[in-house]
């Protein structure tokens, strides 16, 4: 019997999905939920891990009927199974424990309190170092890179659009749309690069493995671009701020410089 597992982000959206068979929204997030259980318990790569996302949307609609006959309760127990399968025979020769502990570890939510996880390790370091940033450099940054802020540089932005009489929700519509057409360039330039790691994978002809190669290092230079191109431009900032686009240049400057000091890819973690 498959353990419970309780998701209050996920498990509205099956649960949505499944009353109105309207596919959409847990078709984006699922799989990417998958995944990232399954790097949380396995040392995967970058490329293995946006391989298990491609495979798990090859085979979304058969996983989906097959979830259809587990409750709410048990439902992500089951895909926590399957995306372990998935990757257990997708990658045979990376010698993975068959015992059922590793299945107990997959569906166990919490993850273990010395267990670190990089990501959320560069975020808590790219928020700590923001705050060391005057405010409006800070603030700057965070309007370019679309970083996270903390509530006092929320505040702070909300304070200047009142204060530039602009309205804060056709200002925040903006920035969620943006937002949304930014990850899913992502996630179409993460699956090129899949494409052609696996294509390498499944390869043995010198030729085609050099030609392959190549493509990979195109798409992964088209998706390191995506990550540097500004969220919001120095003009849109200017005018949400109410400051010139010069000074826009000389906070972006001063904030870039000091955050490589510290890790030069901290912005690519927004």
């Amino acid at each position: 019997m498959l353990p419970k597992i309780l998701d209050e982000k996920i498990l509205p959206l099956i649960s949505q999905a499944r009353i109105t068979n309207d596919l959409g929204l847990v078709r984006e997030y699922l799989p990417i939920w998958m995944v990232d259980r399954l790097a949380k318990k396995r040392n995967i790569s970058e490329d293995e891990s946006s391989e298990m996302v491609v495979t798990i949307l090859e085979v979304f609609s058969k996983m989906w009927i097959l979830s259809l006959k587990y409750q709410l309760t048990h439902v992500l127990g089951f895909f926590v199974t399957y995306i372990f399968n998935q990757y257990r025979n997708r990658f045979r020769n990376s010698e993975i424990p068959e015992s059922g502990e590793l299945y107990l570890q997959l569906w166990n939510y919490s993850t273990p309190a010395n267990e670190e996880d990089p990501m959320e390790e560069k975020v808590e370091i790219l928020k700590s170092n923001l705050e060391k940033l005057p405010i409006f450099t800070a603030l700057v940054l965070s309007l370019q890179f679309d970083l996270p802020m903390k509530q006092n540089l929320k505040q702070f932005l909300l304070w200047k659009l009142k204060e530039n009489q602009l309205d804060e929700n056709l200002f925040f519509s903006e920035w969620e749309e943006r937002r949304n057409l930014h990850r899913q360039l992502v996630s179409r330039l993460t699956s090129m690069i899949t494409r052609y790691t696996r294509k390498l994978y499944e390869t043995t002809d010198p030729k085609r493995r050099d030609w392959y190669g190549k493509q990979k290092k195109i798409w992964m230079l088209r998706r390191t671009r995506a990550f540097d191109r500004s969220f919001f431009s120095e003009r849109e900032i200017a005018k949400w701020l109410g400051i010139t686009r010069k000074a826009v240049r000389n906070h972006l400057s001063q904030g870039k410089h000091e955050l490589r000091k510290v890790g030069k890819d901290l912005l690519h973690y927004a």
